[in-house]
């Protein structure tokens, strides 16, 4: 990872955004227990973790390090470099008789974008860091530098709220391999036929990772009822999410459930949903399309 310095105090979040920039640290990680103790193996059911292998006592397992808590700290102590050397830079310019707005607009712009590639890494600390330096930077610097607008909706989507205030954004899937799985989910619904949703990408991929949806995003749900023709199944759909919940890919609380569905799902006309309350009371042994949802849980598994 490059180092973070005065001149790019966000260096090291540049680096970990990049193609295979997360891969690459994490490989680094693995190399120096590797190479320092030699005797060790890593995990076939979590690409996060490798074992030092015990040789001085049969009765206790194998030493875990997990790559998580690595990027944690690691995460902490950049964020805290970065912090220093834009306080550091800033300082000197504020200072001086000629104000050069070329580092803040530089600063500005090198988080929106971090901000933006973070997302999509499957390591949820990675944007909630982004978020915190782009939080930090408004709040030492809104006096001295004029904000663009993108910047500041991005704030306003994640400023924190009373739980009187909380509104249900979207689904929260689960943070190991989440891109691929979230592809696979969403291929599978649309290229179906007939398919079972209408949405681009952009949006299913924003209502199951916990962020905001424009008023006019919807992911269009299209399962057509089995005994009318004329209706849309709902029950389908219920069907489908509580099985993500109950295999642990979606990790929202469930209590929102039905605030959460009636605010993404919408049927083929653009029309939010509704009841969704009831339709968790319907008889729900034989809905539309189940044999088609169930192959596609069970290709999801498979992946997972």
């Amino acid at each position: 990872m490059i180092k973070s310095s005065e001149d790019r105090a966000l260096a090291f979040f540049e680096s970990l955004i990049i193609p295979d920039g997360i891969s690459q640290f994490r490989e680094g990680f693995f190399q120096e227990f590797e190479e320092t103790y030699g005797s060790t193996y890593r995990s076939d059911k979590d690409f996060d973790v490798i074992y030092i292998k015990n040789s001085w006592n049969d009765s206790t397992k194998d030493i875990e390090h997990n790559f998580k808590g690595f990027l944690e700290d690691n995460l902490v102590k950049e964020k805290k470099l970065s912090k220093h050397f834009i306080e550091s830079r800033a300082s000197k310019i504020l200072s001086s008789t000629v104000y050069n707005s070329k580092f803040f607009n530089h600063i500005e712009n090198t988080l929106i974008e971090l901000n933006k590639k973070s997302k999509v890494i499957d390591y949820l600390l990675i944007n909630k860091t982004i978020i915190e330096l782009m939080k930090f930077y408004y709040k030492g610097y809104n006096k001295s530098h004029n904000f663009s607008k993108e910047y500041l909706d991005t704030l306003s989507v994640y400023r924190e709220i009373s739980k009187k205030e909380k509104i249900t954004l979207s689904f929260d899937w689960k943070e190991r391999t989440r891109q691929k799985e979230l592809k696979y989910l969403y291929n599978s619904l649309i290229n179906a036929e007939p398919p079972f949703i209408n949405s681009s990408f952009e949006t299913f991929y924003k209502a199951f990772t916990n962020q905001k949806l424009e008023d006019d995003e919807t992911i269009k749900w299209l399962c057509i009822h089995v005994k009318n023709k004329k209706m849309i199944s709902q029950n389908s759909l219920v069907v489908l999410l509580e099985a993500l919940f109950n295999m642990g890919f979606i990790v929202s609380d469930l209590n929102d459930f039905n605030k959460t569905v009636e605010n993404i799902f919408s049927n083929p006309n653009g029309v939010k949903l509704k009841n969704i309350k009831n339709t968790k009371q319907e008889d729900s042994r034989n809905p539309s399309r189940i044999q088609e949802i169930r192959t596609i849980l069970d290709g999801l598994s498979e992946i997972a």
